[in-house]
């Protein structure tokens, strides 16, 4: 197999597509299968007070977030070999990661409520304290894969279809496998968590194999600790980063509030939840549409400006629609469907970008920090994760929604549809303002920036062969 120069690593190629798509599904599979199901078997298997679990779950996601940073700086530090310095993470900390998960669905209901609470604690924080140590490596290692700004979309793209290809299994199995008679079973929680973490292990380990570290980045002078502050401070002047941050932010709060609407959306006004099955079947067509067009699209526009282009124009439709009501279910999901893939470009080109501000980082300061710089990222993304979860519920008692009513009113109902649509419009202009004021990196400047970072890299490796 032919290889690259200096480096004596293979070329990218397809293969490092692949793997990383098999990292996404890996994290998903024990990640996405904890966030859909593990507080209904909190609830119904383990019969805790649901207020109990918002509680548990509220502290531990904080945990969670603050915990990023502290993993990031961790990786950071430690002296690794060329070309080791991320692998090694999700190659040994997955195989506990998955052990934690499977724990985690363990029918521990003949024990006294308190120490059920104790259980469920501990099992959550440690799993959330392994799934950072797996995540974080992973979603910085797409940053040393490869220095080419096609390359890292393409990435990003192929990674989001980890998550679409767990989604998909997962919407079909689960209520099918989880439950006999409309009854939750313990033992099928159990069971399909350790098929999921299994698969999940064994994605990741394919992972550590298929993707390759390339890039060369500066090494940290022998006896010269990492200087926590001074990161910090530095990253607090990365506008690149800033931007993506509070951009994935608002965006992420905006979207989750919007979901969770969704269901009032079409059983109270469009009056049919059942049409909302459509509308779920549609987005694996949307995803796989999505996946087709992101990278030609990112191409020619460069990553900023499409995420702006696409978001606004979807913002730009529902703020039409805010006056403008629909009575049809099926139109409002055509150009719901149409509005989805122009914010696209919002969720599947997010990694790229935080790869672009790691490299930003780098061409300021000289150094190459990408666990801390990521992590940093990763806190607002799981921020803003615990603070949209109970959103959509305040946004339901400010529109004034009756949970006794068998049918609501036709103030209500229309409430409904002003805040879907409002908050659709708030949360996605937002983003797009902030990402094209603060946001520095057009299609010309990231290129310059790479090229910039590929010869000063190139020098410090002729001067060290010297």
């Amino acid at each position: 197999m032919r290889k690259e120069p200096k480096t004596g690593v293979r070329p990218f190629s397809m293969l490092d597509k692949l793997g990383y798509t098999l990292g996404d599904l890996g994290c998903c599979c024990t990640e996405q299968f904890r966030a859909m199901y593990l507080s209904v078997f909190y609830t119904l298997i383990l019969k805790v007070n649901p207020v109990h679990i918002g509680i548990l779950m509220l502290i531990t996601k904080i945990w969670d977030a603050v915990n990023d940073p502290i993993i990031g700086a961790i990786v950071d530090s430690r002296k690794a070999p060329a070309g080791r310095k991320f692998i090694p993470w999700i190659r040994a900390f997955s195989f506990p990661m998955a052990v934690m998960c499977v724990l985690g669905f363990l029918n521990v209901s003949n024990l006294a409520y308190g120490l059920r609470l104790c259980y469920m604690f501990v099992t959550y924080v440690l799993y959330e304290a392994l799934y950072t140590c797996v995540n974080v490596p992973f979603g910085t290692l797409s940053s040393v894969m490869t220095d080419e700004v096609r390359h890292r979309t393409a990435l990003s793209r192929y990674r989001s279809m980890g998550g679409t290809i767990f989604m998909t299994v997962i919407v079909f199995v689960g209520p099918l496998f989880l439950y006999v008679d409309n009854q939750p079973v313990a033992g099928r929680f159990l069971m399909l968590a350790a098929i999921f973490a299994l698969v999940g292990l064994l994605c990741l380990q394919i992972t550590c194999v298929w993707c390759k570290e390339r890039v060369a980045v500066p090494v940290r002078p022998q006896g010269e600790k990492l200087n926590y502050i001074k990161v910090i401070k530095e990253i607090s002047k990365n506008r690149a980063l800033l931007g993506v941050m509070f951009f994935s932010l608002i965006g992420m709060i905006g979207a989750s509030v919007v979901n969770g609407l969704n269901t009032y959306l079409y059983r109270d006004y469009f009056g049919n939840v059942k049409i909302q099955a459509i509308s779920g079947m549609l987005s694996v067509v949307y995803a796989i549409i999505v996946f087709a067009i992101t990278q030609p699209l990112a191409n020619k526009f460069g990553k900023k400006e499409w995420c702006c282009y696409g978001a606004g124009f979807a913002a730009l439709v529902f703020a039409v629609l805010f006056f403008v009501p629909l009575k049809s279910a099926m139109v409002f999901i055509v150009i719901n469907g149409i509005c989805y893939l122009g914010a696209s470009g919002m969720q599947v080109l997010v990694w790229a970008m935080v790869n672009d501000s790691i490299d930003y980082h780098e061409l300021q300061t000289g150094e190459r920090n990408e666990g801390i710089v990521y992590s940093a990222y990763s806190f607002f993304r799981k921020l803003a994760s615990a603070v949209s979860g109970s959103l959509s519920s305040f946004a339901l008692a400010a529109i004034g929604y009756d949970v006794n009513a068998a049918v609501q009113t036709e103030a209500v109902r229309g409430a409904i549809w002003k805040g879907y649509t409002g908050i659709y419009v708030l949360g996605y202009a937002l983003a797009v303002l902030v990402l094209a004021l603060v946001y520095p990196l057009t299609k010309k400047k990231t290129q310059e920036m790479l090229d910039e970072l590929k010869a000063r890299r190139a020098a410090l490796a002729d001067k060290t062969e010297e």
